[in-house]
C-alpha cells in the first residue's frame, strides 16, 4: 500500500491541487470489466448500493432515508466530482470540519483550483480520486485516494485525532465502493 508521501507524489489533479495534505489512504481492486463498463458502473452507483456505508452512515446520523437513492456522484456527495475525464479518472473535493459529531461543511468550491486556493484558518480540504486504469483481458484497475489538508496546525491536530479514529471505516467505505463497482460490472 502506497505511504502519503507516494500518494501526493503521483501528480493526480487532487494531489496537485492539496500538495501540503497531511493524510491521505489509498484502496484498490480489480475489476473484470473494461474502464468504459466500470465507469458506467460507478457513475450509476447509489448510496443504496452500499452495504457497510449505510449503517455506518445511519450510526453518525449522516443518512437520511431520501438520500440513499442519490448516485454517490451527485451532489452533496462526497463524491460528486469537481473534475473528470471519462472513463479514466474523477477527482472530488469539499472544505468540513468532519471531526464534530455532527459534521460542518464549509464553504462550497465549484472547482480543484478553489478548493486549493482555500485558506481560512480552521478548516479542513479534502477529497477523493477514482482513477482507472485498462488491464489485459477486458479488466480495469480501480483506484482511490483520499487526501486531506488541513489549513492551520489546530486543524490538523483535531482532524488527526479524528483521523486516528474513523480511517479503519473510511477504508471499509472505499472498499465497500470498489465492491459495488465491482457488484455492478457483473450485473449489467
Amino acid at each position: 500500500m502506497p505511504t502519503r508521501i507516494e500518494i501526493l507524489e503521483r501528480g493526480t489533479p487532487l494531489t496537485t491541487a492539496l500538495p501540503g495534505a497531511q493524510f491521505a489512504s489509498w484502496h484498490a481492486r480489480v475489476i473484470a470489466a473494461p474502464p468504459p463498463a466500470t465507469w458506467a458502473a460507478l457513475q450509476s452507483l447509489r448510496w443504496s448500493d452500499l452495504r457497510l456505508t449505510l449503517p455506518l452512515m445511519a450510526a453518525r446520523g449522516l443518512g437520511r432515508a431520501q438520500d440513499t437513492y442519490r448516485r454517490l456522484t451527485e451532489p452533496p456527495s462526497p463524491m460528486a466530482p469537481l473534475e473528470q475525464d471519462p472513463p479514466h479518472a474523477l477527482s472530488s473535493g469539499m472544505i468540513g470540519r468532519p471531526w464534530t459529531p455532527r459534521p460542518v461543511p464549509g464553504p462550497a468550491v465549484a472547482s480543484l483550483a478553489e478548493l486549493a486556493a482555500f485558506d481560512e484558518p480552521g478548516w479542513l480540504k479534502y477529497g477523493m480520486e477514482v482513477v482507472l486504469s485498462p488491464l489485459p483481458g477486458r479488466r480495469t484497475f480501480l483506484e482511490t485516494a483520499t487526501v486531506c489538508e488541513a489549513t492551520d496546525e489546530a486543524a490538523r491536530r483535531r482532524f488527526a485525532l479524528y483521523w486516528t479514529a474513523i480511517r479503519t471505516f473510511s477504508g471499509a467505505i472505499r472498499r465497500d465502493v470498489l465492491a459495488a463497482v465491482d457488484r455492478e460490472t457483473r450485473r449489467a
